[in-house]
């Protein structure tokens, strides 16, 4: 066996210790019972690029279920799937997928696999492209590399590649993440698995708005998603969420703009830059199309408010009190996106002092206060405090006396 199949020594250097151990309790678990274990799939790619991160998939040719309970400190660290065999056991601080290897089949395009137990070598089959139809042994050979249909030369030559003419077909999920991979990784999606790419973008329409919603979320999870956007696009994949979506260089100096406000920006501002130029009517047909979450919904709708109220956002002559009530109901995910989308300095610079200062700006009297001075209980008492702050806000009063003054004015004691 050469080192260029076996990884025991990366595995060796690479894992922290605690996952390195835990490996071989899992390795020797599943041996105590007659089973191969391996580490398989996005893992094993990340391990031969040298990327940092580690998603722990594991695959064993026994039963799933009860090697994560075996493995488990507690039941409850284990949520199990019997359809499909698999588990997933929270152990430390991570989260370990365990799944019984398997082959699949399709009754029709777009529906859930049929499962039943087989070897690894027909596990690694089933997966999506060549890069991620790959294991390591845990048990019998430690770090022997599974490779049986080329995905460690794929990466070498640094390609997206299917591992069967009806890939596509069966799951056309698998579209979104060839481009999502091509443009993490810096990869090609090599010519023939582009062509089966573009004859089955149809196939997009055998998927449920469920899923394709995830596939939404993962690009959004992406550090630079205007990448996948704008490939996307290219390739006419984009409009199959939505006609008018476009991802343009726009796009991309906007998604730029969000990371240089904020270190990481949240999914549903790259949501509100991929939308923002859709109009309100458009955004509601996406949040239905993709049965969109109630945050992801929020941060679209947001933003329409943002651009009907532009107007009072790009004047000079706008009062403070005004834009805090035009923006204080607004999620930060809304306001952030439009800080980044938005090309006027005037209606960026009232939104960020809106963030940093006007929303904190209250008044130095509370409710109590108004009750000794005689304001009504109820609804009086929260018109008073709004108005105190719409004038301290406008610089109109600025101190408890002149507050206190003007509460007595308002109530007739002179």
């Amino acid at each position: 066996m050469t080192d260029t199949d076996n990884l025991a020594s990366r595995l060796d250097t690479t894992l922290p210790p605690e996952i390195r151990a835990f490996l071989k309790t899992a390795a020797a678990e599943a041996a105590a019972h007659g089973w191969r274990l391996y580490l398989v799939g996005g893992a094993v790619r990340d391990l031969l690029l040298g990327l940092p991160g580690f998603d722990l998939d594991l695959s064993v040719e026994g039963d799933a279920i009860e090697l994560a309970r075996a493995l488990a400190a507690s039941p409850e660290d284990v949520t199990v799937h019997h359809r499909f065999n698999t588990a997933r056991l929270r152990w430390s601080a991570h989260h370990i997928d365990i799944a019984r290897s398997r082959e699949e089949t399709y009754a029709r395009p777009g529906a859930l696999p049929t499962v039943r137990p087989g070897s690894i070598e027909r596990d690694l089959f089933r997966r999506d492209f060549t890069v991620n139809a790959l294991a390591v042994s845990l048990n019998g050979d430690w770090g022997k590399l599974i490779d049986p249909y080329g995905g460690r030369g794929d990466l070498a030559e640094r390609r997206i590649r299917v591992l069967h003419p009806g890939s596509f077909v069966d799951d056309a999920t698998r579209i979104w993440r060839a481009v999502r991979y091509e443009q993490r990784l810096g990869f090609c999606i090599e010519p023939a698995t582009l062509d089966l790419l573009r004859r089955d973008l149809p196939m997009l329409r055998t998927i449920t708005a469920d899923r394709l919603r995830y596939e939404l979320e993962c690009i959004l999870d992406e550090a630079e998603p205007e990448k996948v956007f704008r490939r996307a696009d290219d390739l006419g994949l984009l409009a199959t969420w939505h006609p008018a979506l476009t991802g343009d260089e726009w796009l991309e100096n906007a998604c730029s703009r969000a990371r240089a406000l904020t270190e990481k920006p949240s999914p549903e501002v790259y949501l509100a830059l991929l939308a923002w130029r859709l109009t309100e009517v458009q955004k509601e047909e996406l949040i239905a199309s993709l049965r969109l979450t109630r945050h992801h919904s929020r941060a679209l709708r947001d933003s329409v408010r943002i651009t009907a109220n532009l107007d009072v956002l790009d004047s000079v002559v706008t009062p403070p009190s005004r834009i805090f009530h035009s923006l204080h109901s607004l999620v930060d995910n809304a306001l952030l996106a439009a800080r980044a989308a938005l090309d006027t300095s005037i209606a960026v610079g009232n939104i960020e002092r809106f963030m940093i200062e006007w929303r904190c700006i209250a008044p130095a009297l509370t409710g109590e206060d108004l009750k000794r001075l005689g304001v009504s209980q109820g609804p009086d008492i929260r018109r008073v405090l709004d108005e105190l702050r719409d004038l301290r806000l406008d610089g109109i009063i600025g101190s408890p006396e002149q507050e206190e003054f003007l509460v007595r004015d308002r109530l007739g004691q002179h």
